[in-house]
């Protein structure tokens, strides 16, 4: 009874996919040594996973994950939790570490840093001129430059040597004939050959540069974001091998968890069987002939529905429940796609409910859509409760109708017509409206529809009537869903067997 489906296309506009690739049950042999330590850790955390959602950060923990935590000299790659959030986000980059303006790390970091480059500027400007940190920045950017290089570029590393040969470097400055300029320009064209495009108009622009200190600062600031660059390309690169050996791996990391506990699938279990409960309860069948309540299912059950429902539950879920432990790595980033389509499925049902109440002439309008779509995005912006915030959402809508009327010269609304309008606008907060019931119904058939449909058909062709206006958010959503639970699957495929195996009497 294989839950481990084969990898399904996802909307074309949501990136890579995630499921299970060719030859990943023999990938262990080839597996990349990756440091385990804190791994049970990352399970046991479900027993604290229970504050409310609105203290969480909307984003994961990886956005802002620093060159320094990922590298490691052995391998890319530095423990299960980070090769998950690479083989599932496929926009994972490494960024810049940002430190708050007023923590005490920033301010000593500004300080020394400025301490650097003012004594280097007073050795510089001094007479004689003095280049003792003048040739240590040379030094550190010859080393920069030789870590941006690929093995076989023997070439360019001989070049560099060549040119910035640290001990001719100390003699013409013994006998002040150093030309910081020289090595400076040389330094920028190696950084034109080796950089990529999206980096060029930076470094065109240090040429124009004539302060030496100023120059320098800026070539450090580049080479680091020019290092960031080729790690984000190593991980583009390595994310295919890494789908391979994921799939293993994290299954592996999560049986050698299992044996530490007692019954560490309590939760996946119960999970499961609320999902069944809950079909069951929506179609109800008579148990079959010879069949006691407690063993009976509907004939209809199968294990991939009751899994694909169980799934579908998750967008659902309550901030105070304890996620399934198959399930926690992706906790947040499970809830924040539920935020994303709660938010978008509203936008729809508000835009919805002004064309009915307003008539067709405003829906031909060109950009009044698109201006009031992102007006009440706007308004909507980390708001959790938006029944408390749908009064402000129905003003700004009366506003930019009114407003769109009578720029064209038509009518405005009474006080009759507002009033309603403004009325149906925070009734459409109501997630039991029957439109934003509706609206919600048939987003969520749509992705449903994409975790088990057919491979290859251009989903944008199947958005459902009415969620047209939302097309971009609602295809984000479902390809990240369905990206995310088609890994997971594929992962814990042999542990669903087993549950829902004996929960349907299946032998």
């Amino acid at each position: 009874m294989p839950l481990e489906d084969k990898d399904k296309d996802t909307p074309k506009s949501t990136g890579d996919d995630c499921g299970d690739s060719p030859g990943a049950s023999n990938a262990s042999d080839q597996e990349p040594a990756l440091d385990s330590s804190g791994e049970g850790e990352i399970f046991r955390k479900r027993q604290r996973v229970n504050s409310p959602r609105k203290n969480e950060p909307m984003a994961s923990p990886h956005k802002h994950a620093t060159f320094e935590e990922l590298l490691k000299t052995a391998g890319l790659v530095s423990n299960m939790a980070l090769a998950h959030e690479i083989v599932v986000d496929g926009n994972f980059r490494l960024k810049p570490q940002d430190l708050p303006d007023n923590s005490i790390e920033k301010q000593v970091r500004d300080i020394m840093h400025k301490a650097f480059w003012d004594s280097l500027k007073e050795q510089l400007e001094g007479d004689p001129p003095s280049y003792d940190h003048a040739i240590i920045l040379l030094g550190e950017v010859k080393e920069f430059l030789g870590s941006l290089l690929l093995p076989q570029q023997e070439r360019l590393r001989t070049q560099i040597d060549e040119v910035i040969d640290l001990p001719l470097i100390q003699q013409q400055a013994e006998h002040d004939a150093l030309d910081v300029y020289h090595y400076g320009n040389f330094i920028i064209s190696t950084m034109a050959m080796l950089c990529a495009p999206v980096r060029d108009e930076e470094i065109a622009k240090l040429k124009d540069l004539v302060d030496v200190v100023q120059l320098f600062r800026e070539i450090f600031r580049i080479l680091e974001l020019m290092k960031l660059d080729m790690a984000n390309y190593t991980l583009q690169s390595l994310r295919p091998h890494l789908k391979q050996q994921s799939v293993d791996y994290e299954r592996g990391k999560f049986q050698e968890f299992l044996k530490t506990q007692q019954d560490g699938l309590e939760l996946t279990r119960k999970w499961l069987e609320e999902a069944a409960d809950d079909l069951r309860s929506r179609e109800p069948q008579q148990p079959m002939e010879g069949a006691t309540s407690s063993t009976s299912s509907s004939p209809s059950l199968t294990p991939v529905i009751i899994l694909n429902h169980g799934y579908m539950r998750l967008l659902d879920w309550q901030d105070a429940r304890l996620f399934p432990e198959t399930i926690v790595m992706d906790q947040a980033r499970l809830q924040e796609m539920a935020d994303r389509l709660r938010k978008s499925v509203l936008i729809a049902t508000v835009l919805l409910v002004t064309y009915t109440n307003v008539g067709p002439i405003i829906t031909s309008i060109q950009g009044f859509p698109s201006n009031l779509k992102h007006h009440i995005d706007t308004i909507l912006e980390g708001v959790n409760d938006h029944s408390a915030i749908m009064p402000n959402v129905a003003d700004q809508v009366c506003t930019d109708v009114d407003k769109c009327l009578k720029e064209r010269g038509i009518a405005e609304m009474d006080a009759m017509k507002t009033d309603a309008l403004k009325s149906q606008v925070i009734a459409a907060g109501d997630r039991e409206h029957s439109v934003h019931k509706l609206l919600d119904s048939r987003a969520r058939s749509f992705i449903k529809m994409l975790m088990s449909g057919p491979i290859n058909f251009d989903p944008s062709t199947r958005i459902p009537p009415g969620l047209t206006t939302i097309q971009p958010q609602l295809l984000e959503v479902a390809g990240q869903f369905v990206r995310v639970i088609g890994h997971n699957r594929t992962v814990y495929g042999p542990f669903y067997s087993e549950i829902l195996g004996k929960m349907l009497n299946i032998r």
